[in-house]
């Protein structure tokens, strides 16, 4: 098995100019989906659409040596709770020797079994916890918060950000709180000593501070755009293969983030390069289209998160 110790990484990152005449992107991020499994089985995730499975480490390597010089950023997560991989600390390990920053996406539930790793770990720029993911059952109560604020008590320390994410507010209900919503919410102003109710600070997708490097954003809850029942339109615009693309576990590339389920598959990385997969007719029309504010492929035309961007 690979290890953070003696993998090597390759030369200097070069930035991207064309292949075979196509203008390739550096991307502001990419998504590599290092497990797909996940501890909880939460209504804001949908029911797992592909075999579940965890990326070996030698396999991580890999793919950062077949991405290299396409981003300086990952984001170690679309599916799957990342924290449940047995082999994290050494794929923040290989990140680290490839220079590439880290933001996971968690759960929450597992940062007293990894706080060592994720603290530890000079790729990690960014933790993202979804407060969300346990704000309906009985794991959002006292016990669970306290673990969270117990890690962010232990990152005050250091470098890392901490995002707490509550996205599940009620598109019909405006900018209502949800109702489970407030418990978090009173806990988090009475253990940062905040003046005032934190609800009449935030606005939907806006974050606000909470003490250094702690943020807490509110959000309206999405339909994964694979289970949303009908199209929303034929125009639209979003950053998939704009600024972002995304690696499931199996080495599928997919152009955003919320193709969890894999309807686009523009190739594998493990059989071509990303910069081939991203010169292919389909990922071209695809691109050309967002850029010209049409949706070529009925995912996207299925998909409520890109009205955002509209």
């Amino acid at each position: 098995m690979l290890s953070a110790a003696n993998f090597v990484p390759p030369g200097p990152k070069q930035g991207l100019a064309s292949f075979q005449g196509v203008f390739l992107p550096k991307f502001k991020k990419i998504f590599v989906e290092i497990t797909n499994s996940c501890n909880l089985s939460c209504t804001f995730c949908p029911p797992a659409p592909r075999p579940q499975g965890f990326m070996a480490p030698t396999e991580f390597a890999e793919i950062l040596r077949r991405i290299d010089g396409h981003t300086d950023h990952l984001c170690l997560h679309l599916l799957g709770e990342p924290l449940l991989h047995p082999d994290l600390a050494a794929l923040l390990g290989i990140c680290h020797q490839q220079r590439m920053q880290v933001n996971l996406t968690s759960n929450g539930t597992m940062l007293g079994r990894c706080r060592e790793s994720l603290l530890r770990s000079p790729a990690l720029r960014q933790l993202n916890i979804s407060l969300h993911s346990c704000a309906d059952s009985e794991a959002g109560s006292a016990s669970y918060l306290d673990e969270v604020l117990a890690f962010i008590q232990a990152a005050a320390t250091t470098s890392l950000l901490v995002n707490l994410r509550l996205w599940n507010l009620d598109a019909t209900a405006g900018a209502a709180v949800h109702s489970r919503n407030g418990t978090i919410l009173r806990r988090l102003e009475h253990y940062f000593a905040l003046s005032s109710p934190v609800a009449e600070r935030m606005t939907p997708g806006q974050g606000v501070a909470l003490a250094p490097g702690v943020f807490l954003s509110q959000d309206v809850a999405f339909v994964w755009p694979h289970h949303q029942r009908g199209e929303l339109g034929s125009r639209g615009r979003c950053r998939g293969l704009r600024d972002h693309v995304g690696i499931l576990v199996d080495g599928t590339v997919v152009p955003c983030c919320l193709d969890a389920a894999g309807d686009i598959p523009l190739g594998n990385i493990h059989q071509q390069p990303l910069a081939e997969i991203l010169a292919t007719p389909r990922t071209l029309a695809m691109r050309d289209g967002l850029a010209r504010g049409e949706l070529v492929e009925p995912l996207c035309r299925r998909c409520n998160y890109r009205q955002r961007f509209n």
